[in-house]
């Protein structure tokens, strides 16, 4: 892959034969920043790879470089959108305590990541083959939440591992219905996540009674 481009580079402020190149990871980022700018400023019709590659400072056919077409460019920008919130529900995971503090520190991070990036991602997802290409990639996603989420669930409360995962599967939609609410409507993100924790751990705690009394 060719990094060479005549121009001067925007990102490091030096002139052509005198710039540093920049690692193609870093390009690509760099790339895809500007392209999520434009989808937030200016919206999706307005992204073109010459425009792209003017914002980030390098040719249109250095941006082909990296993403053979638009679609492609907006598809992996979605997936990167996907996979950053992965990261950080990831993270939020790993430093909660107890199982209330896993659902409160967990939904916190999506409605963070929804409250920060859910313009962009509602935007993208406008785009049918950027759809399309995230699908997947979220299906493999959310079994491996489902599964996490599952086990936790298991332990806490003492259901089989069969409803446990079933019931996961179904409350990870509240919380994604907490989201949509915040892009629709707006609104306290405290509020709404102390709302979306306090109906999960309600509900869960109703399963829980129901089977300990041989209830379905």
């Amino acid at each position: 892959m060719s990094d060479a481009d005549p121009r001067p580079d925007h990102a490091t402020g030096s002139r052509a034969g005198h710039r540093r190149r920049l690692d193609p990871r870093v390009r690509r980022d760099l790339i895809l920043d500007q392209a999520a700018r434009i989808v937030l400023e200016e919206g999706l019709s307005a992204v073109s790879m010459e425009g792209v590659g003017r914002a980030a400072g390098v040719s249109k056919a250095l941006v082909y470089n990296y993403f053979p077409s638009k679609t492609l460019l907006l598809s992996e920008l979605l997936v990167r959108e996907y996979r950053s919130f992965r990261a950080k529900a990831r993270a939020a995971a790993d430093q909660a305590h107890d199982f209330e503090n896993l659902i409160r520190t967990t939904t916190r991070a999506y409605l963070d990541h929804v409250a920060t990036r859910g313009a962009l991602i509602q935007r993208l997802l406008g785009e049918p083959l950027a759809a399309e290409a995230v699908r997947s990639v979220e299906g493999e996603g959310r079994q491996a939440t489902v599964n996490f989420f599952g086990r936790a669930v298991e332990r806490e409360f003492g259901l089989s591992a069969a409803r446990a995962d079933t019931v996961s599967d179904l409350l990870m939609g509240l919380t994604s219905a907490a989201g949509d609410h915040l892009i629709r409507v707006g609104g306290d993100l405290d509020e709404v996540e102390n709302m979306v924790v306090e109906m999960i751990l309600a509900a869960l705690r109703q399963i829980a009674d129901r089977t300990s009394e041989g209830g379905d």
